[in-house]
């Protein structure tokens, strides 16, 4: 377990969170101008520190938007996350996706497949990440839900789909105008993780891109 939290009231997700490594804190907060967090040794004093940094808004432990990471995976015990990642091979020249839905902690839906569009196959694995988000979102709004939180671990997943990063083609383009189309239906909140960390469902969902490749 780790020994601090660390609450982070204005980040790079735009969500106040509180975050159990330094590892995850330093990903929301470094480079980010403004950015306003605080390390602590009880979770009550992180909540507290909502509280205060939110000008008296009442933050409790039923609030969607305060998320707790906990240190095997990203949790968001209300509502639906959804895990994504891509793969690629060199083989058959192809990208692919893998995605797991969670809801209230339980796996509710997994997915995997490999992608169709020849521009998109110069960005290799990237490119099955980016379709693995739409994918996500796409089934979070079929199932009716108000939110979810894609959870991702290349950075240009959040930060194409926010523009903040430059989009230097059709992929990268069409991506960022479905998440603005598609936030018009549902709130959508990005958490990144470090890949190949131990993350059990981020690992999840690595395995199901690989696996619509045939890669063992």
């Amino acid at each position: 377990m780790a020994s601090k939290f660390y609450s982070v009231y204005k980040g790079k997700s735009g969500v106040p969170m509180i975050l159990r490594s330094w590892e995850e804190c330093k990903s929301e907060v470094i480079g980010f101008k403004g950015a306003i967090y605080k390390s602590f040794k009880t979770l009550d004093e992180a909540k507290e520190f909502l509280v205060l940094s939110s000008n008296g808004k009442k933050v409790n432990n039923n609030q969607k938007d305060v998320k707790v990471l906990k240190n095997e995976s990203y949790i968001d015990e209300e509502g639906l996350t959804i895990y994504v990642d891509g793969s690629f091979s060199l083989e058959k020249k192809n990208f692919s996706y893998g995605l797991v839905a969670i809801d209230k902690g339980e796996v509710i839906f997994k997915d995997n497949g490999v992608g169709f569009d020849e521009k998109a196959i110069a960005l290799r694995n990237v490119s099955g990440e980016v379709l693995g988000s739409m994918k996500a979102i796409e089934f979070a709004i079929e199932k009716g839900y108000s939110e979810v939180s894609i959870v991702f671990d290349y950075q240009g997943i959040e930060s194409w789909a926010l523009g903040t990063w430059k989009r230097n083609n059709d992929i990268t383009k069409g991506y960022h105008e479905f998440i603005k189309e598609k936030s018009k239906l549902i709130k959508i909140n990005f958490v990144k993780v470090k890949g190949h960390s131990g993350d059990k469902y981020n690992d999840l969902a690595d395995k199901l891109a690989k696996s619509a490749l045939g890669i063992l």
